[in-house]
């Protein structure tokens, strides 16, 4: 295969160089045995979906149960929503400093083993916190926790969810058909519901005991030194002389000073309204700041021509890196305010069968707009439900006396309504089929539309959108916090989720607008433009300038 001579790019790995047909020398992929080749998916990738059900599996039999246990620790009410709202922010945020980390130093194996390994040390923190004699230490008890918790398990479990989805597309030749790589996105998301569905089952450490003996069977794409860092630096160049590089900029700086802010916010949460109007303070900088990014970033144009600190331009295929990262930009950050909805809910998902209607295949911008649409409904359906759950009679008993009791929740005390359990299934349903509209073309999104050495950084990137979506909860409920008493009975938590379907409405509207206006994501109908369509399939996207969009 013919190898191009030009100097190395830093988003380039350095045994791989960029060609017409295949985008990167398959070389890697050739090399390994062919008994693995064969059948990627069950040869390979199975193993990566087993690490997967088992990082979901341990990580969700800790946050179903999370807030239950923050009141236990005498955490209020509130409190303990905004403690396990923040445990979900720095568990996305995480994803960042994995990708940093696996893309300059160690790797994806690597890192994702570091994680698997580091990961179980938090799990016997939080365990010694639970135990009788240590709940009795109110202080002990907090400290272990905390610990345990935000260092030890956060900070790995989407770290490594990040990965593994690059890390199992990096398995799959560059000549492969790119229905293999969907298919592993598909089933990995499958494999992170069976383990979200049975999370109480299995020990973490069975995660070590999957990924470390499979070692050999994976392809190993070096680090690209300075993917991450790369792409900081082109853009904070641009910004010394270019206004919108300098709003992306600000727009960045304003989400990591809210998910800062926010953690202050959480600890502080019982002491007055200290922690509460910090709340707010991250509210507005989240809201302001996905503005930016969406209305800045839509035309990357202004990389061209960025130069180093020596005035010496940038390698032309990391300026067409980085405006592939930034034209992404726009489509991550509407999903800011899905995180908000999903984080409304459990966390019971499943995978749907998605039907063709529309005289052409479904396209990223088409799955991820009737996503959108589905979550209005789960909100709109949810307030619904909640005024039926709230008009119900409560449960009741007669005692040993022969007196009548109310069933009350043994946690907080609060009385139990009387309606069937599957009467609730509706909301987790719709919810499920809107993660699965948005989440696996996002993920095809941040591995198909960059180069190979930026399709960590680009995942990581849209997780950390993740992030801040599961900030913005805890302003909201902060906002309608006097309809959300601790007995729902006496309270109107409807009000929330309609200004949820409310928001997501006009958050849809903004959607098709910049998509439309932008082009991304869509692919005409089948029988037209049949010439241009099949002369874009014999080029890469990593290989596409960010002008050669397909047209709806």
């Amino acid at each position: 295969m013919r190898e191009s001579t030009g100097p190395q790019s830093p988003l380039t790995p350095q045994s791989l160089t960029p060609v017409v047909t295949a985008g990167y020398s398959t070389k890697l992929w050739d090399a390994r045995a062919p008994k693995y080749s064969k059948n990627v998916m069950r040869s390979v990738c199975i193993f990566l979906l087993a690490l997967t059900f088992c990082e979901e599996l341990s990580g969700y039999g800790v946050n179903q149960s999370l807030k239950n246990f923050f009141q236990k620790l005498e955490w209020s009410n509130k409190g303990s929503n905004s403690m396990k709202l923040t445990y979900d922010s720095l568990s996305q945020f995480a994803c960042i400093a994995a990708a940093f980390i696996a893309d300059q130093f160690l790797g994806k194996y690597r890192t994702l083993l570091g994680a698997t390994s580091f990961s179980p040390l938090g799990f016997v923190l939080i365990m010694i916190a639970a135990l009788p004699s240590v709940l009795e230490n109110q202080m002990l008890n907090k400290v272990l926790f905390c610990v345990g918790l935000f260092l030890g398990i956060a900070l790995n479990q989407v770290g490594m969810s990040s990965l593994l989805v690059s890390f199992g597309g990096d398995q799959y030749s560059p000549d492969s058909p790119p229905e293999q790589r969907d298919y592993f996105f598909s089933m990995n998301l499958f494999a992170s519901n069976v383990g979200v569905a049975i999370n109480y089952a299995v020990f973490p450490s069975l995660i070590i005991a999957t990924f470390l003996p499979t070692r050999s069977r994976y392809v190993h794409v070096p680090p690209s030194k300075s993917a991450l860092a790369s792409v900081i630096h082109v853009v904070v160049r641009s910004a010394a002389r270019n206004f919108r590089a300098k709003m992306i900029v600000l727009g960045t700086i304003m989400y990591i000073v809210a998910f800062l802010l926010n953690i202050v916010a959480a600890f502080m949460s019982d002491d007055g309204e200290v922690g509460q109007n910090i709340s707010y303070v991250c509210g507005v900088l989240i809201v302001a700041a996905t503005v930016l990014w969406i209305y800045y970033a839509q035309d990357p144009s202004f990389i061209d021509g960025a130069t180093d600190s020596n005035d010496i331009e940038f390698d032309r295929e990391l300026i067409e890196g980085v405006k592939q990262v930034i034209l992404i930009l726009p489509f991550n950050a509407f999903n800011t305010f899905w995180w908000v909805c999903q984080n409304q809910r459990g966390n019971n998902q499943t995978i749907i069968q998605q039907t063709d209607y529309a005289g052409k295949p479904p396209s990223v911008y088409g799955k991820v707009a009737a996503g959108y649409v589905v979550a209005i409904i789960s909100m709109v359906w949810t307030g619904v439900f909640e005024i039926i759950r709230r008009n119900s009679p409560v449960l009741v008993y007669l005692d040993a006396d022969g007196v009548t009791q109310v069933v009350l929740n043994k946690n907080g005390g609060e009385p139990m309504n009387d309606i069937p359990w599957y009467a609730a299934i509706p909301q987790y349903v719709l919810v499920a089929t809107a993660t699965v509209l948005i989440q696996i073309p996002t993920y095809n999104v941040g591995y198909d539309k960059v180069p190979m050495g930026l399709r960590s950084v680009t995942i990581a990137l849209g997780l950390f959108i993740n992030s801040m979506g599961s900030t913005l909860p805890s302003v909201i409920v902060l906002l309608f916090g006097k309809y959300i008493p601790a007995n729902l009975n006496d309270g109107h938590m409807e009000y929330m989720y309609f200004a949820i379907a409310a928001v997501m409405i006009l958050n849809t509207v903004a959607y098709v607008v910049v998509m439309q206006n932008m082009q991304f994501g869509m692919i005409p109908r089948l029988g037209k433009n049949s010439t241009e369509e099949e002369e874009e399939k014999e080029v890469p996207a990593s290989k596409l300038s960010v002008d050669r969009r397909s047209v709806n």
